[in-house]
This record gives C-alpha cells, sequence and structure tokens, in this order.
C-alpha cells in the first residue's frame, strides 16, 4: 500500500534510489521546446554528514537546526559514464519544529540560477510537495508528488520580471536495482521449477 510522504525527511527516504525521468520543457521565449529521459540517483544522508556544516556555513544557518538532507545526481541513461560535479547538487532540509510539513531546503546550488540558495517548501494534505525558490532574477516553483511508490510527477515553472519563461512536465519512474532483478528472476525461476 501506498504511503504518502508528508515531511521532508519522508520525502527523501521514498525517493532515495535512481529514476528515469522522461520531461519536457516548454520554453515561453523564443526557444524550440525540449523533450528528453535521463536519470536522477537521489541519496539521502543524515545530519552527520560533512555536507549539513558546509552548505549550513555557506548560507548563515545554525547546523543544529537540520535534520539531514540529500545528494542529487542527474545522469544519461544512454550512456555509462562517472558522476559529475557539474550535474550534482545537495541539499539539506531545515524543517519548521511546529510544522515538518513545511520548512527551508539549503541547496548548494540552485537549479535557475547556478549558486547557493534557499528555498521554501510545504506538503499540502494530500502529501503534494510545493518548492519556492526565489533567485536573484526569477522565481522557481516545483510541485512533485508519489503517485505510487514507484511513480512520480513533477511539474515546475520559472518566473521572471515578465512573466513566466518556462514550464517542465516530468514522469519520474523508479529503476531497479540489481538486488531487485536477481530476487525476480529467483521468484520466476522457483515458479517455473
Amino acid at each position: 500500500m501506498h504511503t504518502k510522504p508528508c515531511s521532508m525527511t519522508d520525502f527523501l527516504s521514498a525517493s532515495a534510489g535512481t529514476w528515469m525521468i522522461r520531461r519536457v520543457v516548454h520554453h515561453m521565449d523564443h526557444q524550440d521546446d525540449e523533450a528528453g529521459d535521463s536519470n536522477l540517483t537521489v541519496a539521502p544522508f543524515g545530519t552527520e554528514d560533512d555536507c549539513v556544516a558546509s552548505i549550513c556555513a555557506a548560507l548563515g544557518v545554525d547546523k543544529n537546526q537540520a535534520c539531514g538532507g540529500a545528494r542529487f545526481w542527474w545522469e544519461s541513461n544512454l550512456k555509462e559514464s562517472e558522476r559529475s560535479e557539474d550535474r550534482a547538487a545537495a541539499l539539506v532540509d531545515v524543517a519548521d519544529r511546529e510544522d515538518p510539513r513545511q520548512g527551508f531546503l539549503l541547496r548548494d546550488k540552485g537549479y535557475v540560477e547556478k549558486q547557493a540558495v534557499v528555498s521554501r517548501y510545504r506538503f499540502d494534505e494530500e502529501g503534494v510537495l510545493t518548492i519556492t525558490t526565489r533567485y536573484d532574477t526569477s522565481v522557481g516553483i516545483e510541485r512533485c508528488w508519489f503517485v505510487t511508490d514507484q511513480l512520480r510527477m513533477r511539474v515546475s515553472s520559472v518566473q521572471c520580471m515578465d512573466g513566466v519563461t518556462m514550464t517542465t512536465y516530468c514522469t519520474e519512474r523508479r529503476c531497479p536495482t540489481t538486488d531487485d532483478i536477481l530476487s525476480h528472476a529467483r521468484q520466476t525461476a522457483l515458479r517455473e521449477a
């Protein structure tokens, strides 16, 4: 049975692993729209991770307020390659002590403008996560939710002074691990024996 995460700690834990992303990007300016596939790997970490202290220090936040976080890597799903820091980010969760459905995400680099950034997040009653990030020249709004434990949906927009400049729609399917595949193979072999 699927349970909807309603805190960032639960959301990051439920997101652990590799996801195949099918993405459509609509540019509202003069650029062509895009579509493509990629992989996203999510690796949650606890408060003792070195990343917590460094990101909190960079953004002037007391590291004792942190609840952990996660590292993210965006990778091609067409060819194997080494993980690159150019396609990586880390975030630290600072949950509201009164209401763990909301809080702040501290990121070592933002998605829109590549600088350290603080985002505000909130989960609604249905488990939909909304992240709002205010950059120097734009605002990014992202919504993400689990349809099942194996399927997530994500939509986002980037707004500048002259209006919305970009929207995205993503379907994210969890990739099976090697252990998952071997387990299925064993179960199949037992059924066929």
